[in-house]
């Protein structure tokens, strides 16, 4: 029996139309204000990177693969540094899920797709907004791109969307970011401002 193509063909339609939804909302990130990403930040920090590691997590039975950054702390704003035998370290350790690498094919299964982590490059400067380690160690930058901030001429900051939104629904004082990004000073002043409230 052959199947009716004007029932058949309308179906193949609307699923190849629904496709691109489903991935976009798959990858959609809550924008936030400087406020927010200050609040839900366990560490700020500013720091050099000095070692990447692709590493892997035991969890659910099965492996995760996870990005160690080691990270040489210059100016911390929010939080603590790890102390070793009473001597604090000014070296903080961020696993992301996620792998710099690849991954290969394993008993026939091919993976695809995979998380849309920020990648730090060793030798760069960055200010981070991290959050909290979950129960297995992994962290992430607040709002994935938005809590990830890179350096312009070692004064000017501008996170991975362009700063937009940074400032949005805020009574702030704070001069409009310019097309080369924020003053680190400025910035650091508006942040401590918003952990005094």
């Amino acid at each position: 029996m052959r199947k009716n193509p004007t029932f058949f063909y309308p179906k193949v339609l609307l699923v190849l139309l629904l496709l691109p939804w489903v991935n976009a909302n798959a990858t959609t990130v809550m924008q936030m204000n400087l406020g927010q990403l200050t609040s839900i930040a366990e560490k700020i920090f500013r720091g050099e990177v000095i070692a990447v590691n692709s590493d892997s997590v035991s969890v659910g039975g099965g492996e995760l693969n996870t990005t160690t950054y080691t990270i040489r702390v210059s100016d911390l704003i929010k939080g603590d540094l790890a102390s070793e035998k009473g001597k604090k370290s000014n070296l903080i350790q961020v696993q992301m899920i996620g792998s710099l690498k690849r991954p290969v094919a394993k008993n026939g299964v091919r993976f695809v797709g995979g998380f849309n982590t920020p990648n730090l490059t060793v030798g760069t400067e960055y200010l981070l907004f991290t959050t909290r380690p979950s129960s297995i160690g992994l962290s992430m930058t607040v709002g994935v791109g938005q809590g990830l901030f890179s350096f312009k001429d070692g004064t000017f900051v501008r996170n991975q969307h362009n700063n937009q939104g940074l400032f949005r629904g805020m009574s702030t004082t704070f001069v409009t970011p310019s097309d080369v990004g924020i003053d680190y000073d400025e910035f650091v002043k508006e942040i401590e401002s918003l952990l005094q409230r």
